[in-house]
């Protein structure tokens, strides 16, 4: 395995440490999945409304999926 991650292209390598990085931050974070669905959506919610997103667009957007 270490050798196959030293041969492999940077992006890969890359791709494999924040892989790696997220599930150890994840694992002993303590916190359960729902806790950070819950956070990673209130952080989305306040994202969106800070970059002047509103109901109505989401009501056009769903709509045109239709």
């Amino acid at each position: 395995m270490a050798n196959a991650f030293k041969n492999a292209d940077e992006n890969k390598r890359r791709n494999v440490e924040a892989y790696i990085n997220t599930f150890l931050k994840e694992f002993f974070s303590g916190e359960s999945p729902n806790q950070r669905l819950f956070q990673t959506m209130k952080k989305a919610t306040a994202e969106a409304k800070a970059n002047g997103f509103k109901p109505e667009l989401m009501e056009g957007l769903l709509e045109d999926d239709e």
